[in-house]
């Protein structure tokens, strides 16, 4: 870049700074082999050449104040094309991801930390100690953050965290009742980034290509340029940049709009969680109380809500209990002998029942329990090990 071009950049990023900066933007930096065949240097080569482009953007958004940049390296579907190219990309990454985290001024002056988002056992052996040593040498590096998706696709992702979740509530570190949308989002790979505000696409095309779906779903900005990723400069960058300031006080409402529904809705529903088990337990146990408080127990011939009690205790379903009991007196033979057996469980029911009333009693010990929910879920998903690319980065 010429010494005229450097100066109206740097003017143009200073005018960028006193409007909204977005602090986290995704890149799908499609284009690469078709500005490869367009230029004529072939597909390696345009591959390179997305790659220089991958870093001088970076430059830019570091330069401008974003916190965290999320590129789409290498799709899972990609391990789908010719051999010849998978492996030149799989070169090509180990490369740049070696000259990132041992030569790169940029990833020191600005404390870039770099996380692998994907399913990184899908790489190559030598890949994968290139990726995992990228990320151990730059994972105290906190005031910005490098995603790289690779391999990667939301389906993936989405299935990871929903399988994390299922194995927390197996360990019993989780209660079912503790999923909701908030906890889903807190086990995604980006869990520890702010939420996407730009997504941008090159190469014309108009799709996703299921790259962050869940992120990109609520309040980003997204843009689809008609331009191959290498041809992507900050000239291009500068009018989305634009637009999206223009966006930026209806997208922070959004989510502020947003984030309060999520919280009455999540209020609703553990306020209706403990009016249901209220309700279920008294209408148990008022059932319970009329089907014994009789000393003489019915006829066979008659079913009524004590064999229903039967029945929900595991003694004898209301179909067959009527062949196992043909006289009276085998009904209150049976009648007796469950009339003793249930007298722990009833005792049972009443604590739980007293205890529930205590808890709709007492806003204190309701909202203790809750601090204590809030506690578990936060514990497990902080300290749980499944993501060894992507650690937690508390950003500066």
């Amino acid at each position: 870049m010429s010494k005229l071009g450097r100066t109206m950049r740097g003017i143009a990023v200073k005018a960028l700074q006193c409007g909204s900066i977005p602090q986290h933007v995704g890149f799908i930096m499609d284009g690469n082999r078709r500005y490869g065949r367009k230029a004529q240097v072939g597909n390696s080569r345009g591959y390179y050449l997305g790659y220089e482009t991958m870093e001088e953007i970076l430059a830019v958004c570091m330069e401008l104040g974003v916190k965290v940049v999320t590129v789409y390296a290498f799709s899972i579907e990609n391990f789908k094309r010719p051999p010849d190219q998978v492996e030149t990309l799989m070169e090509l990454a180990k490369m740049k991801l070696a000259e990132l985290c041992d030569q790169s001024e940029m990833v020191r002056q600005y404390g870039i930390g770099i996380r692998v988002l994907g399913d990184v056992s899908l790489l190559p052996k030598d890949v994968q100690e290139v990726v995992h040593r990228a990320v151990e040498l730059t994972k105290k590096n906190n005031r910005a953050i490098l995603n790289m998706c690779f391999p990667y696709t939301s389906r993936d992702e989405l299935t990871m965290a929903a399988r994390s979740l299922v194995s927390g509530i197996e360990a019993q570190d989780l209660d079912p009742s503790d999923i909701t949308t908030s906890v889903l989002e807190n086990s995604l790979y980006t869990r520890s980034c702010p939420p996407m505000d730009i997504l941008i696409r090159t190469s014309g095309e108009i799709r996703l290509s299921d790259f962050m779906l869940w992120q990109s779903s609520r309040a980003c900005h997204v843009e689809f340029i008609d331009c191959y990723w290498p041809e992507f400069t900050f000239w291009k960058l500068l009018p989305i940049l634009l637009r999206y300031q223009l966006r930026a006080p209806t997208i922070a409402e959004s989510r502020r709009a947003f984030s309060e529904e999520e919280q009455q809705q999540q209020t609703y529903v553990e306020e209706s969680e403990e009016y249901r088990t209220y309700s279920d337990h008294k209408m148990f146990t008022d059932d319970h109380n009329e089907a014994f408080s009789s000393s003489t127990p019915p006829s066979s011939s008659t079913p009524t809500a004590w064999q229903s009690v039967l029945s929900y205790f595991g003694n004898k379903s209301d179909s067959t209990y009527s062949s196992a009991c043909s006289s009276d007196t085998e009904v209150e033979t049976e009648y007796r002998t469950h009339q003793r057996s249930s007298s722990e469980s009833t005792l049972t029911l009443a604590d739980d029942l007293e205890e529930t009333e205590k808890r709709a009693e007492d806003p204190a010990l309701y909202h203790r329990l809750l601090a204590e929910k809030q506690e578990r879920v936060t514990s497990f998903l902080t300290h749980r090990g499944d993501l060894p690319t992507c650690p937690l980065v508390q950003l500066q």
